[in-house]
């Protein structure tokens, strides 16, 4: 299922050298959300893989859709409908970066862990 969501909804970014795995709790016996990012640079490349969600509100294979609302240092920063992008342009210095899953509605399914990143 996570292979079908990365070809669906991913565009993979080569060479991650961090993951991040957190379990979803919604079901019993339910894949992990994994999340890679790497600093290239002042960017932060961001990829997740989360099961049984689409960011596509017409795609009806899938239980869950929305989109991630991204925090950069405790402030929302942006808000994104694809599984893999960039956060740009970060000064210099170390950073709190997380995502929350959103419902179509605004309401949030999930909060993931804080990324921290040091832009050098």
């Amino acid at each position: 299922m996570v292979i079908a969501l990365m070809i669906s909804c991913c565009v993979p970014v080569v060479g991650f050298s961090q993951a991040l795995q957190e379990n979803v709790s919604a079901k019993e016996n339910t894949e992990p959300v994994i999340l890679n990012h790497r600093v290239k640079g002042s960017d932060v490349f961001i990829e997740c893989l989360i099961p049984n969600f689409s960011f596509d509100d017409g795609n009806t294979t899938k239980e869950y859709h929305g989109y991630l609302d991204v925090y950069l240092d405790g402030e929302n920063y942006q808000t994104v409908d694809r599984a893999a992008f960039v956060v740009r342009n970060l000064p210099e210095g170390k950073h709190s970066i997380r995502l929350d899953i959103m419902r179509e509605d605004g309401g949030r399914y999930l909060s993931l862990k804080e990324m921290k990143v040091e832009i050098k």
